[in-house]
């Protein structure tokens, strides 16, 4: 998509991407070094400004320059919308998703680990159990040394969602349900693991876990609803 074209509207990422169809650019055209680089220093930045105690005066300096990069950056603007491109293995990836878009600074880096291509389109969905790891930071805390309860959700929810659309059975976050079994630190790995337990129709289910040290952290059930085709 270019900076003066207007996305087509759907009410999902899945949809959007079949409605772009071959417009769909490849994953190597957009995640380049160069874009990797600039939000791994911001995510750096967002970490140094949570746990600074510069004087204040630094601070009224620094927050210039940052407001000075900051009208660089919006010198060129693409269209508001999810940046969607498509792996080589034909998985689709949504760069700029909260949940664990490469290229959003505000999201946690969480990486899939041999993850296993999504089956054909109008498949049967099958199980599959989706691993992935992520290391949470100081920018993430709620209480003291943990990580806050809504940044942990956000990341069950994207990592079973991923169960989900590996399946076959890619939809919605109609609901999802997070127990909470211990504190998640921040600046260590943490292991996640999801997988598809069953499927009615539009309805998909899945439940997942974080881990550290082995010790289950958070763990999360949750219902996915398909769009309707169209």
């Amino acid at each position: 998509m270019t900076a003066d074209a207007d996305p087509p509207r759907a009410a999902s990422s899945w949809r959007l991407a079949q409605q772009l169809g071959d417009a769909l650019p490849s994953t190597a055209d957009i995640a380049d070094t160069q874009s990797l680089e600039l939000v791994a220093q911001v995510r750096e930045l967002s970490d140094a400004v949570v746990l600074t105690d510069i004087d204040p005066s630094d601070r009224a300096l620094i927050a210039s320059e940052l407001a000075g990069i900051t009208a660089r950056l919006r010198a060129r603007q693409r269209v508001d919308g999810p940046l969607l491109a498509r792996r080589a293995d034909g998985m689709l990836e949504h760069l700029t998703n909260a949940g664990s878009g490469r290229l959003n600074p505000h999201a946690v880096q969480v990486e899939f680990v041999d993850l296993p291509a999504a089956p054909s389109p109008g498949s049967e969905p099958r199980s599959v159990e989706v691993y992935a790891r992520c290391m949470f930071s100081a920018a993430h805390a709620g209480s003291p040394s943990r990580v806050h309860g809504g940044v942990v959700t956000i990341v069950l929810d994207e990592v079973l969602g991923m169960a989900a659309t590996v399946s076959g059975a890619s939809g919605m976050t109609a609901e999802l349900t997070v127990r909470f079994r211990a504190g998640t630190p921040y600046g260590v790995p943490v292991d996640a693991t999801a997988r598809l337990t069953h499927h009615d129709g539009r309805k998909s289910y899945a439940t997942g876990e974080l881990r550290v040290d082995g010790l289950v952290t958070a763990e999360a059930t949750a219902l996915f609803i398909a769009e309707r085709s169209t």
